[in-house]
């Protein structure tokens, strides 16, 4: 931070996410943590105590009405992002989503335009663009280690434990839209490339028959604008028995070589206390000391408030959230019809 001044922040949603926003900004100099918000009262309460914010609100418009706050930073469920940020837009603040920036093309094309019009801030948490896994793969293949990619797979999905126990609005959203937003932009990320046509199939019925009405599982195969094809898994309906809650792994193919991830069940740490393996994230969220942050979830909201404080240039903009939404709904169109659905312009 090079700035002499501290950038006030509001973070609107006190979960989990929340908790790891709250946590980076109070950790960091040059940010200060001005102001929570949750509707539920004793949550905001929870992150005042745990990380000293300076005001607490129940009412995200309030929040943004208070001249003391410079950005925001939002970490609400999937189905809540697009009023808040277009909101923040328009109150003028800088602002940082988690994913998927919004759930519907209409949605994100107005928060797209009225960033372009306010000139402030908007950037999407896609935080596996700082995963070293994923940063060692984009870089072997803009380097040409594997020549030109052929074809890629992504696995990104979730023990039945997120939309069971984790997740109290599992309903109101898919693994698609929860876990599918990361991968695909993994995937755009990795090879600098946009999708073109989208083909998919949908499982529903499982998670239906125990309480919660959303897709068990969406397959996807996609063509890129770089000749490379590509499958994405996205389930919610893994057994408790996995070692861990999320199995991420990746795959690409190219002419002269192959790359291979796998940031979630690596083996780097196993535990057998009775319940069979358990794996240990040792990449996501990392031990660090007072004053510092570690791992790649929170190094990622680090560097929005680099870019505010400092106009660092942003993990991943508003463009990229638009295009993201655009292919995830073209997926959902693909499998509701059984059509190929092409992109307009491979975007």
């Amino acid at each position: 931070m090079t700035s002499s001044r501290k950038v006030r922040f509001g973070v609107v949603g006190a979960g989990l996410w929340g908790s790891f926003h709250c946590k980076t900004l109070s950790a960091i100099e040059g940010a200060e943590l001005a102001a929570v918000c949750d509707l539920d009262p004793a949550r905001v309460a929870d992150m005042q105590k745990q990380f000293g914010a300076g005001k607490t609100y129940t009412d995200y418009k309030q929040l943004l009405a208070d001249p003391d706050i410079d950005a925001v930073t939002v970490a609400t469920p999937d189905f809540a992002h697009g009023d808040i940020v277009l909101a923040a837009i328009q109150a003028g603040k800088h602002v940082m989503s988690e994913k998927p920036l919004a759930t519907t093309l209409r949605e994100v094309e107005a928060i797209a335009a009225a960033a372009d019009k306010a000139g402030v801030k908007v950037m999407v948490d896609f935080h596996n663009r700082v995963n070293p896994a994923i940063v060692a793969a984009r870089e072997a293949i803009a380097a040409g280690e594997i020549g030109t990619p052929l074809h890629a797979s992504a696995k990104l999905s979730n023990t039945v434990f997120v939309p069971y126990d984790l997740l109290s609005w599992a309903g109101r959203s898919s693994a698609l839209w929860f876990l599918g937003s990361h991968s695909l932009d993994a995937l755009r990320f990795i090879m600098g490339a946009e999708v073109r046509r989208v083909q998919a199939m949908v499982r529903r019925g499982y998670l239906k028959s125990n309480g919660v009405d959303t897709a068990d599982v969406h397959l996807s195969i996609l063509e890129f604008d770089n000749g490379a094809i590509a499958q994405m898994e996205n389930s919610w309906v893994l057994p408790r028995d996995m070692p861990g809650v999320v199995d991420f792994r990746m795959e690409f193919i190219g002419e002269k070589g192959a790359i291979q991830t796998d940031t979630a069940q690596n083996s780097a740490f196993s535990k057998y206390t009775g319940a069979g393996r358990r794996a240990h994230d040792l990449l996501g969220v990392t031990p660090a000391a007072g004053g510092r942050i570690g791992g790649f979830v929170m190094e990622a909201i680090a560097r929005f408030i680099d870019s505010v404080a400092d106009g660092a240039p942003l993990l991943a903009d508003a463009q990229d959230g638009l295009r993201v939404t655009r292919v995830l709904t073209a997926i959902e169109e693909a499998a509701a019809t059984g059509k190929i659905i092409t992109l307009a312009d491979g975007v």
